[in-house]
């Protein structure tokens, strides 16, 4: 592969990362689905052309120190030789310092995990079933209603609080969550925000993914209850 991928994928990089937060964010209220398929198209594209740029440099590495090696001792290039021959070395160490940093990075989302596992164990059976998907309810003092595992947690404050129609219109929510992959979504974004935290893309991949979830779940709900019974049960988790 020719040298002149490098800085032409380099570029694509630069560019996808400051024109995305410039150009998506806000973009698509009304199509959610397809903002999400946009944001994550477009970094995946990023990150296929810096892997593309780190190829072809590893490979110029290694083409140019077996044609030094071909170059009689003692010649001009000797140097240059000497230079290039420290080369896969030096890349294998900053691989060993890129992994242990992506491992550093990583932790967080393996303590999420963990920290997620007791609210699972703690809803062993499941109150009800919606849809196809087990509710089960969990102890906690606050409104609650989420998604883990294709699972629906809600709090039993809130199911005792809200009324039969309000609980539907929770419990379509999560359904839209879940049909939706709202969940592997917002693992993906927390990766690349976790990998790239300098990146203003990365940061606004997290809050659009958010955002774009939480529309796109009520935009499901919105098939069976209405506006104002799905604004009101909103508005009481958001108080409470």
């Amino acid at each position: 592969m020719s040298p002149l991928l490098i800085p032409i994928t380099i570029e694509w990089v630069i560019l996808v990362t400051t024109l995305a937060p410039l150009v998506l964010v806000g973009r698509f209220d009304a199509r959610p689905k397809l903002g999400l398929t946009i944001w994550f198209l477009s970094l995946l594209s990023s990150g296929l052309a810096a892997a593309i740029a780190l190829t072809v440099a590893i490979s110029s590495v290694f083409t140019t120190y077996a044609k030094l090696l071909d170059s009689p001792f003692g010649s001009t290039d000797w140097q240059s030789t000497l230079m290039v021959s420290f080369a896969p070395w030096i890349i294998l160490a900053i691989s060993g310092v890129a992994l242990a940093l992506i491992n550093q990075r990583l932790e967080p989302l393996i303590s999420v995990a963990r920290e997620s596992k007791p609210l699972i164990d703690a809803a062993s059976k499941p109150w009800m079933t919606f849809e196809g998907y087990e509710v089960f309810t969990i102890e906690l003092p606050i409104f609650l209603a989420a998604t883990v595992r294709g699972r629906i947690l809600i709090s039993k404050v809130a199911i005792e609080a809200l009324d039969e129609h309000e609980l539907q219109a929770v419990l379509w929510h999560e359904v839209g969550h879940i049909r939706g992959r709202h969940n592997a979504f917002k693992q993906l974004a927390s990766l690349v925000r976790l990998l790239s935290p300098w990146l203003t893309a990365s940061k606004a991949l997290v809050l659009e993914v958010d955002r774009l979830a939480e529309i796109d779940a009520d935009l499901y709900a919105l098939r069976h209850v209405d506006q104002g019974r799905l604004t009101s049960t909103r508005r009481r988790f958001l108080l409470s």
